[in-house]
């Protein structure tokens, strides 16, 4: 099974939900070889819900994840701390939405929510929480506390990161995290725009249909990791046509 982790719905949080470029982008990424994907939007976002419906509306939910014409789409978001740090949730959509509801209850007057409060919420065991760019905005990675560090299944290795910052120095930094507090690495895509996706991509040994077997497959290493070699250009690209479109 061969999946990207990190794909948002939406080319920017303001932007309307396009169905036209959604599916556009799922055809992407079966060119490129995924046979799934996460969508993980900004948990702000705005109508963070048109995604989810129209998955909802025009496909069926097979255990844990939406069947596009054999396409896997699994659900979930992705979380701004107060601390600067986003955490990628990824469960049964029900899941997803419920904990969403919980993170906006517990946010204090629009300020993004702590992250120790975030992580003291009632978040299901069988929900996979990602580190997403745990280096894209710090020198030093900020401290954690270590019931965090031990509910957190995996550190992303990021191709905005790759491109902004080089392979040589992200891969360093995100391997001695990893090697430092035993946690295994995924990568993201972290594709707004249908060019970039799959220029990351995780690599499971088994095909799984519900988060708990990814889970499974991640903390026994059976997850690998793989970036395109056109990686650069199509970041590029992608970033410079966001900033076009949303100029509009």
């Amino acid at each position: 099974m061969i999946i990207d982790f990190h794909v948002h719905g939406k080319i920017s949080r303001s932007y309307p939900f396009n169905k036209e470029q959604f599916l556009l982008a799922i055809e992407e990424a079966k060119e490129y070889g995924l046979d799934s994907l996460v969508i993980t939007e900004h948990f702000n976002a705005d109508n963070f819900l048109e995604c989810y419906d129209f998955l909802k509306s025009n496909y069926n939910l097979i255990k844990d994840y939406f069947n596009v014409n054999g396409f896997k789409i699994f659900y979930g978001m992705e979380v701004t701390t107060k601390q600067n740090l986003d955490i990628l949730f990824i469960a049964k959509p029900y899941l997803i939405l419920n904990l969403r509801k919980e993170i906006f209850i517990n946010m204090k007057d629009d300020e993004y929510i702590d992250i120790n409060t975030l992580f003291k919420l009632n978040i299901s065991d069988e929900v996979l929480i990602i580190l997403a760019h745990p280096y894209r905005n710090h020198i030093e990675f900020p401290k954690l506390e270590r019931y965090i560090i031990e509910k957190i299944d995996a550190l992303e290795l990021n191709s905005k990161d790759i491109y902004k910052y080089g392979m040589e120095e992200m891969q360093r930094k995100v391997s001695d995290f990893s090697k430092k507090f035993k946690l295994p690495i995924t990568s993201g895509s972290d594709t707004h725009y249908f060019i970039q996706i799959s220029t990351a991509k995780n690599i499971l040994n088994k095909n799984c249909e519900t988060v708990k077997e990814i889970k499974e497959e991640i903390k026994n290493g059976a997850c690998g990791i793989k970036f395109s070699e056109d990686l650069k250009i199509r970041v590029k690209c992608a970033i410079i046509i966001k900033k076009l479109i949303c100029k509009k």
